[in-house]
């Protein structure tokens, strides 16, 4: 079982000794259970690995040898036949139809970084296969998220016999029985969880589906476009590279819509990572460009901190079109006007983002009981409906809380939720469907909209319904370690196995180490916007790091005598051409003398 150590932002005063020494922990630190020794050294020898990385991938349950190889060395050739998924011959069978007949097919998507990819592979697929295809992403402010009775019309009014979802319709039931009245068949192509009822379209191609067959069911939503556009080319003969061509685009949506990174994600996500460092998509060339990534290795954390939100600005602040455009255009000149749209975009999110998290936050310090809270909900008139998920997400973060933010305009309230891993969001949604105009989702996320009048009640059942899920303790942020180690143990062994544990997400995040009795070498200082930066020293060996948003703790590390014990990740930093290791500081303690 894992045992834990407590923490909680506390600086305690050592009596008699003349000075403070400090606990500045911000997690609860949950260490993972003891491997055995045997069990680890037989796997080192086996696959000539560091101690510490067959230590990691024993706590990941990833121990069997043919696991092992596979997790090692992702193949295209392990994807899954996606004639697995249910309806997948029905869709494609409509869609050569369509195609054979010069139907007018419409792509509908969702205006997040899943659903611009979703939507730019099979727009761009189809069309290059000699479709007439057209696409659509509603507005955030006017249709709202995802199928709508007016995206049906407008769809009409394009003269469109074939509407496909992406990334959205599972729940779309009213919406497809209104197209069928015009006329318009529906495929529906989701990721996200069924309801009671499915729609009646002429195909659900959905992994989660109750009578799903299909080995892995957390494909997000681009990872099911391109399934469709696989079976597709599969059917008419092309060769499977057609489908390849877009797996950078996979690679963007599935890590920005953080769904695990284990089994299929984790090859699609690999080959994408390797096609988008190569640049040779002019949007991704003009993006890598505008945002100071063209010496950078792309990775899952640029992407998810660095790309997806400038994909993600249009669809906050205007409209998720730009990005598409962007994505599929073959003109590099196009592609740079559309990047620095982007670029302005994104800081226009930021300033409104900073401005919403601070009025939340100050609400939350001066109306929430959080000892009596266990999921905060607020709403407000001002709050841009643009930005409400991404501030969830920080206020979730900060105050370890399932957390609903809700805009509200003429009396309807639009939400955006985020969770923490202990609390399916979605499932407490459905326990309280009756409150809702409507409401979507998956475990950690999800989208609500909801008369003004019915959210204090909404605030009261949902915290009754989180007593049964969390306790008290799970207030307390978790940090997982992975394991205890010495500088001395960094060796190039272990930094290739490092490399080959990557890419890392949900179910397979970047090891957490902790370091014991360091000292500083030198001064800890401030640098940026009140980042930590020091250099730590265990024995002989000298370590630089950085701890994010850590400044307020620099007196605390800079007290003399001072032994530390950190929480860090391994991570290389490239500056001026020259790339150094660098410790990513999680949390620390201090203790006076070596004390731990």
């Amino acid at each position: 079982m894992a045992t834990t150590h407590f923490g909680g932002n506390r600086i305690r005063l050592m009596m008699g000794s003349g000075y403070i020494y400090g606990v500045a922990m911000k997690f609860q630190w949950v260490f993972p259970e003891k491997t055995n020794p045997e069990a680890v050294r037989n796997l080192k020898d086996q696959f000539n690995l560091h101690t510490l990385i067959a230590q990691i991938l024993i706590q990941r349950q990833i121990e069997q040898a043919d696991q092992i190889r596979r997790f090692f060395n992702p193949s295209l050739d392990d994807l899954y036949d996606p004639f697995l998924i249910p309806d997948m011959d029905k869709a494609v069978e409509r869609i050569l139809k369509a195609l054979r007949d010069g139907e007018n097919i419409l792509i509908y998507g969702d205006y997040d970084v899943d659903g611009v990819t979703s939507v730019s592979i099979l727009y761009d697929g189809l069309f290059r296969m000699g479709g007439k295809v057209s696409f659509f992403i509603p507005s955030r402010f006017k249709e709202g998220y995802g199928v709508s009775n007016a995206g049906v019309r407008i769809a009409r009014n394009r003269d469109v016999s074939l509407l496909i979802t992406v990334d959205c319709g599972i729940t779309a039931v009213q919406e497809v029985e209104y197209a069928r009245e015009f006329g318009i068949d529906v495929i529906i192509c989701d990721h996200h969880e069924p309801g009671e009822e499915v729609p009646k379209a002429v195909a659900v191609v959905n992994p989660k589906l109750m009578k799903s067959e299909y080995p892995f069911r957390e494909l997000a939503g681009c990872g099911v476009a391109f399934k469709v556009l696989q079976a597709v080319t599969r059917k008419i003969g092309l060769e499977k590279t057609y489908a390849y061509k877009y797996l950078d685009l996979v690679a963007l949506g599935t890590a920005a819509d953080i769904v695990q990174l284990t089994d299929e994600n984790r090859i699609l996500v690999k080959y994408g990572l390797e096609k988008l460092q190569s640049k040779e998509r002019p949007g991704v060339y003009a993006l890598a460009q505008s945002s100071g990534l063209i010496d950078r290795e792309i990775t899952v954390s640029v992407i998810v901190f660095v790309i997806a939100p400038r994909l993600n600005a249009v669809g906050r602040i205007s409209n998720a079109k730009k990005a598409v455009h962007l994505l599929t255009t073959d003109s590099m000149q196009q592609a740079r006007n559309i990047a620095r749209i982007l670029e302005k975009e994104n800081k226009k999110r930021k300033d409104i983002d900073e401005i919403t998290f601070q009025s939340v936050k100050d609400i939350i310090d001066r109306e929430i009981d959080l000892d009596s809270t266990r999921v905060i909900v607020l709403a407000h008139k001002d709050w841009h409906p643009g930005v409400i998920g991404i501030v969830a997400s920080r206020i979730m973060e900060k105050y370890s809380r399932p957390t609903l933010l809700i805009s509200i305009q003429d009396g309807i309230g639009k939400g955006s939720a985020r969770s923490t891993q202990n609390f399916d969001i979605y499932r407490a949604f459905s326990k309280l469907k009756h409150l809702f105009i409507a409401f979507g989702g998956h475990r950690f996320a999800a989208g609500v909209t909801i008369k003004e009048e019915n959210i204090p009640l909404l605030a009261r059942e949902i915290n009754e319904i989180s007593e049964a899920f969390l306790e008290v303790e799970d207030m307390v942020p978790k940090l997982q370690i992975d394991a205890e180690v010495e500088f001395d143990q960094f060796n190039p062994q272990f930094f290739n196995g490092l490399k080959r544990l990557a890419p890392y997400g949900p179910s397979n995040m970047r090891p957490v180490f902790i370091s014991r009795n360091l000292q500083l070498f030198g001064n800890a200082m401030v640098i940026g916007n009140n980042h930590l930066k020091v250099k730590f020293k265990q024995k002989a060996v000298v370590l630089d790091a950085i701890g994010y948003h850590l400044g307020e703790y620099v007196d605390v590390l800079n007290r003399p005598h001072s032994y530390i014990n950190c929480a860090y990740v391994i991570d290389e930093n490239t500056w001026n051409g020259q790339t150094t290791i660098q410790m990513k500081i999680k949390d620390f303690e201090v203790y006076p003398h070596g004390r731990t």
